[in-house]
């Protein structure tokens, strides 16, 4: 048989055609399917998928007035748990959430302005009002600085899953002591759920980056 046979030509070339014409559609597919996945926001904290609301939090904030986290729903909260004789995690956090605020209030304002950072001292035998007050304005004269009732900080351990205690080998009763302590920001939506968690090493970069993908 011929090359130049016209009837084999097309039935050689006939089924490749279709296939011609479905692999540019498909490479492009594929094309924007990576595309897409690259652009896709990578999360500096962990994301809970299920809506579980916060553990009520109650006491006095820093100037004297009231404390109650179920107040705050309706706006996004960030919420960390220290004392203000830490020497280092504690203050390097607060100074992260702080940058947290400021980026958001240049890049999505009205996120930024929504945003409340709280900070719950886990050492009310020693963290007074009087104490909290210079501590968090150093900060940020908006944020909250809450002094729960000695009597309440058991059941607000358990409900966070916090661990405080002094190191090996001390104890409360020294004249000076630290703490060990958990030391993770919780994102609270607006709902008044859990929506992330973060290292307490999370830069105010990130975080911010964050709080645009879970809040927007």
């Amino acid at each position: 048989m011929k090359r130049s046979n016209n009837r084999f030509a097309a039935a050689v070339a006939s089924p490749w055609k279709p296939r011609r014409i479905l692999a540019f559609p498909t490479v492009l597919f594929l094309a924007l399917f990576l595309c897409v996945a690259c652009r896709q926001h990578q999360y500096a904290g962990t994301v809970f998928e299920d809506a579980n609301p916060a553990s009520p939090i109650r006491g006095q904030n820093y100037d004297g007035a009231p404390f109650d986290l179920a107040q705050l729903i309706g706006d996004p909260v960030l919420l960390f748990f220290g004392y203000t004789f830490c020497p280092d995690i504690c203050p390097l956090t607060m100074m992260e959430l702080a940058g947290a605020k400021k980026a958001l209030e240049l890049k999505t304002p009205a996120l930024g302005a929504d945003l409340k950072v709280v900070f719950v001292s886990v050492d009310p035998q020693r963290d007074s009002l009087a104490r909290l007050q210079p501590y968090i304005l150093a900060f940020d004269p908006r944020f909250f600085a809450v002094r729960v009732p000695e009597s309440d900080l058991e059941s607000l351990k358990q409900g966070y899953g916090l661990y405080t205690g002094p190191p090996e080998g001390h104890s409360i009763d020294d004249e000076y002591y630290l703490l060990d302590h958990t030391s993770r920001v919780f994102l609270i939506d607006r709902e008044g759920n859990w929506r992330a968690l973060f290292s307490a090493d999370v830069t105010a970069e990130a975080l911010a980056a964050d709080l645009q993908e879970l809040l927007r």
